[in-house]
């Protein structure tokens, strides 16, 4: 009589997933959130709206969403339960920036600032990242 046994064992590596999200939300999603203010690009890709004449004149600028500098340095994420990172903005400029990503009514229409979220180029840098890591930790029989 022949006996055998099937035996399914795989091992996969141990992946340390909250430090790779902090790293990810610190490195790729807020610089590029800040980048995309800085340069006027939505994360949709395009232009962000042009200003208005009448905030050009109050601000004595034409950038948009840079008045003060608050708003472009209030980001930051925080570690909420295992495995999870929100991205989010300190509370003095959370109705402001919601204000802004929601749109605001000018006499041309309603204008949408969609500054705060991943753009394409976030997402890939993530992706790539997180690639990067899955082949690192299975590279030369790590896995446990």
């Amino acid at each position: 009589m022949l006996k055998t046994e099937i035996v399914n064992k795989i091992n996969f590596p141990e992946i340390a997933l909250q430090e790779d999200l902090e790293r990810i939300a610190k490195d790729i999603i807020i610089p590029d959130i800040i980048a995309g203010i800085d340069n006027g690009m939505a994360i949709t890709g395009g232009a962000l709206p042009e200003n208005e004449l009448s905030t050009i004149k109050r601000k004595g600028h034409d950038r948009q969403l840079i008045d003060t500098g608050e708003l472009r340095s209030s980001f930051f994420y925080r570690t909420v339960g295992k495995n999870k990172v929100i991205i989010t903005i300190q509370s003095g400029r959370k109705k402001i920036g919601g204000h802004l990503q929601g749109g605001i009514k000018t006499l041309r229409g309603i204008k949408q600032y969609k500054f705060f979220g991943i753009s394409l180029d976030a997402h890939d840098g993530a992706m790539q990242y997180i690639r990067n890591k899955i082949k690192e930790l299975t590279r030369g029989g790590r896995c446990k």
